[in-house]
């Protein structure tokens, strides 16, 4: 099947060479043929990416066992409230009783 499709994308690039195809069918021929192997049932690349996964060791962290502290919390005054905290001058007066 998919040397089928493979033969009908060359003669489709074919004929957008000679100009019987539109040039915009030229652009999605390669899409095309990947669609056309995905649902063959092919993965272009599946090995490949399988022996670089195999070939590629996994290396052990050199501070694997020590535990890692604690982060430290900060509260930042953030949106309206830093807006306010960089205009605020000062706190407004007190009202005199009586």
């Amino acid at each position: 099947m998919v040397a089928a499709v493979v033969a009908a994308g060359a003669g489709v690039a074919l004929l957008g060479s000679v100009g019987a195809v539109a040039p915009g069918v030229l652009m999605f021929l390669p899409a095309l043929l990947l669609a056309a192997a995905l649902l063959a049932g092919r993965y272009p690349g599946e090995q490949l990416l399988a022996r670089c996964v195999r070939a590629r060791p996994r290396a052990r962290s050199a501070n694997a066992g020590v535990p890692v502290p604690e982060r430290q919390i900060s509260v930042f005054p953030r949106g309206g409230r830093l807006i306010a905290a960089a205009l605020a001058g000062r706190a407004p007066p007190v009202l005199a009783a009586g």
